[in-house]
């Protein structure tokens, strides 16, 4: 029945409960995790005694707490975010110092050994300055290698940090499935009252996994959390955990993915957010583009130097022999290929001009190959059949595949990844450096005519001709020429005459019977046109079709390195922002204010006196009822 001291009972044991509820608020208000609670009081079921209905006090209805899905969910996502571009940022701007450094030195190291083409071409019978040319050459070897290694250094840390994430990754998702039947039994023990601190320990968790990796979340009506990552990829089913776990590229056993033991598939491009994302985001984005640029720079300053090399005389008389070896593209077959045993592909550099930094898929259906750009995922059908007669051809490379293919097959193509760790000197005798052109021209001494030929430049240093001795004789009119007693040809003052190999240009007005020889220039060891040649490699435009010279390739990757550096960090200064702000709404929302606490407290405080009094007074009256009985 409703009377005073049951009104009262119930009164103090709500307040106290309040007291209780309050305190534990203050004494959390800096425990990660922690979400403010309340309790939640409602009145108790009225009695009535025929006549009216008198309240029986107050009943405590349960432990609420602050908590905001749609926060928690905001402040997840910014979360993931951040740690991703937390990531991605501190490679790039180790990236970014490593070229602003490193890569700094190697064009300083260039401009040394394009200073010391200069230098022999001064003085072409210097032994002294041959050999300081092959120590600069060795000093920009070294500087390509160093830079390389510094990437693959980085490339080791990103799978090292990988395969920590997965771990702590697989740790999150077995305790958020152990707390799940923790939750589930409590929830049904306590009549349906959710678990307060087991729940806060577990959205706690779910805030910790967001910052590895993109989390979504979906709750069961028995209070169990389903956690999905990626793309939807589910890593916790109610007290179920599937795991992911590391595995080797299919291309490349160095690089390490991530698979879901769910699918058994590759998950590592549905991994966009949190560590993981920006670990996989700096090894596609940064580190790899940065050894293929780096690459491609390495192949085209080998290419040049060396076939410079070959249009020149030693002093010996011999045409210039390879000052660099720089290695082959790397082809590697999916570890899926259904022929990868006996299916198997081998590719060269074909033209600098369009030799690109990118790698390439080399896939076949119905056994047509297509190559795939992996940068922007574009397509094209190669030309060619695949021999060594007939490579397939595009983009800068030629493509010569042994054994058949099999459909589905695929080969990773990179065709400049490993140029520059591969980049040694191979020349070590100076006397080998080709200062001098091949050949020489000259006018015959009875010559009566006014025309002049040029030095010469060499064509094609392979052509077996190209040392053999030639006479161009004006016929009479001077008006057509023949090489060697041969056909006539119009004569064009000023126009290219090519053969063997060489090309020469003849200017002026020739008189009839007039000749000018093109022959060896073994023996003259004073002769620098090679060297000032070699010297003006690095502006002379052999990539982007022509437009970009070495120095103009090495000033590019500095440049674009420190410009996406530079956009990493204003993107990640901006997320910070983000991430801040959604802090402050779950903060605002489920946080402990310790000034609203103390008010609270001191509220409970009176209400919980008001109620002591309030029984003091039915005690009271019940003594003298008691008395009035007795007759006192």
């Amino acid at each position: 029945m409703s009377d005073v001291f049951g009104i009262s009972v119930s009164a103090l044991q709500a307040f106290q409960n309040a007291i209780n509820v309050t305190a534990n608020n203050v004494a959390n208000a800096s425990t990660a995790g922690y979400d403010r609670e309340t309790v939640n009081l409602t009145e108790a079921i009225p009695q009535s005694n025929g006549a009216a209905t008198v309240g029986a006090g107050v009943v405590v209805n349960g432990i609420s707490r602050a908590f905001s899905q749609a926060a928690a969910n905001q402040l997840n996502t910014s979360q993931s975010s951040l740690g991703q571009l937390n990531a991605l940022q501190s490679y790039s701007n180790q990236i970014d110092n490593l070229f602003g450094t490193t890569v700094g030195g190697l064009s300083t190291a260039l401009q040394s050994f394009y200073n010391g083409f200069s230098n022999v071409a001064d003085a072409p019978t210097s032994t002294a300055s041959r050999q300081a040319l092959l120590g600069q050459a060795q000093g920009v070897a070294s500087s390509f290698q160093n830079a390389s290694g510094e990437l693959n250094s980085l490339n080791t840390d990103v799978n090292s940090r990988i395969s920590s994430d997965v771990t702590q990754v697989n740790s999150i998702a077995q305790a958020i499935s152990s707390l799940n039947a923790q939750v589930v039994t409590g929830t049904a023990q306590a009549g349906g009252q959710p678990p307060n601190e087991l729940l806060d320990k577990r959205d706690q968790l779910v805030s910790n996994l967001s910052q590895l990796v993109n989390v979504t979340t979906t709750t069961d009506t028995n209070g169990a959390l389903n956690v999905f990552i990626g793309n939807g990829q589910p890593l916790v089913l109610q007290a179920q955990t599937l795991n992911v776990s590391v595995v080797p590229n299919q291309f490349n056993a160095s690089q390490l993915e991530i698979s879901s033991t769910a699918s058994g598939a590759v998950i590592s491009n549905n991994i966009t957010s949190g560590d993981l994302g920006g670990l996989l985001a700096a090894r596609s984005q940064v580190i790899n583009p940065a050894l293929n640029q780096l690459g491609q720079v390495a192949t085209a300053f080998a290419q040049t130097i060396n076939s410079q090399q070959a249009q020149g005389l030693d002093l010996s008389g011999n045409l210039g022999a390879n000052i660099f070896s720089v290695g082959a593209p790397l082809a590697t077959g999916s570890s899926a290929n259904t022929d990868a045993v006996t299916a198997s592909v081998s590719v060269s550099p074909n033209g600098l001009g369009a030799l690109t930094a990118n790698d390439y898929i080399l896939s076949f259906m119905g056994g047509t190959p297509k190559l795939t750009n992996t940068a922007d995922g574009t397509s094209v059908t190669p030309a060619g059949a695949g021999t060594v007669a007939s490579p397939y051809t595009a983009a800068g490379i030629s493509i010569v595949l042994s054994g058949a293919a099999s459909n589905g097959d695929q080969f990773l193509v990179r065709p400049t990844a490993t140029a520059a760790s591969s980049l040694q000197v191979v020349l070590s005798n100076p006397a080998q450096i080709a200062a001098a052109g091949a050949i020489k021209t000259a006018a015959a001494a009875t010559n009566g005519g006014a025309a002049i030929i040029s030095s010469g430049t060499v064509l094609n240093s392979a052509n077996p001709n190209l040392l053999t001795p030639a006479t161009i004789t004006f016929a009479n009119p001077p008006t057509s020429y023949a090489i060697n007693g041969g056909a006539p040809v119009a004569y064009v003052s000023g126009g290219n005459i090519a053969v063997n190999g060489w090309q020469v240009q003849i200017s002026g007005t020739p008189a009839s019977g007039d000749s000018f020889t093109i022959g060896s220039n073994a023996g003259g060891t004073g002769d620098n046109r090679n060297a000032l040649a070699a010297a003006n490699q690095q502006n002379v435009g052999v990539l982007q079709n022509g437009t970009t010279s070495i120095n103009g390739g090495v000033s590019a990757l500095i440049t674009g390195l420190g410009s996406h550096a530079q956009q990493i960090n204003t993107a990640q200064a901006a997320q910070a922002a983000v991430n801040t702000q959604a802090q402050s709404a779950v903060q605002s929302k489920s946080g402990v204010n310790l000034d609203e606490e103390a008010a609270a407290l001191l509220q409970w405080q009176q209400a919980y006196q008001a109620a002591a009094h309030a029984l003091t007074i039915g005690a009271s009256l019940f003594t003298t009822l008691i008395n009035a009985v007795n007759g006192r």
